[in-house]
């Protein structure tokens, strides 16, 4: 069963919106929205079909649907409000992005291809930390050329 059929049971609708599907299943969470998770809710990646939402926790939370990263506190993390969900900025989803290894690697092109565009052809607000630069310039180039190839 996909979140999406998830939330689709939960709320007896026949369409939602990313943000529908993360109120629903994450309304009553104490949790953080993460990494390409933040960057769907955002708008800035070009969604898809995820079968897990990705979190930040305090605690293991059991559920099919969700990729949880326990974290010791939320206070370390850029956090923001959007439509009643706790999520981590767009530059926080970036760097956490870069920082993971194991990240889809066309989800982060998507982002920063947004990101650019929707910034007026620049990442100069972004804040990447030194140690993660060389990675963002690699990807950063790319993605300026993302929508030329896809």
């Amino acid at each position: 069963m996909t979140i999406t059929d998830y939330a689709l049971e939960l709320e007896a609708k026949n369409y939602l919106t990313y943000a529908d599907i993360c109120l629903t299943l994450l309304g009553n969470i104490d949790c953080v929205i993460a990494k390409e998770s933040a960057a769907d809710l955002l708008g800035y990646s070009n969604g898809g079909i995820r079968d897990k939402i990705t979190i930040y926790t305090t605690k293991l939370i059991n559920k099919p649907y969700l990729n949880c990263i326990l974290v010791d506190d939320y206070n370390k993390l850029n956090i923001i409000d959007h439509r009643g969900l706790h999520t981590t900025t767009i530059n926080q989803a970036i760097v956490d992005m870069l920082e993971d290894n194991k990240v889809d690697s066309q989800i982060l092109l998507e982002t920063l291809a947004n990101y650019y565009f929707e910034n007026k052809k620049s990442f100069k607000k972004l804040n990447i930390p030194n140690h993660l630069l060389d990675k963002f310039n690699k990807y950063s180039k790319e993605s300026i050329k993302y929508y030329e190839t896809s």
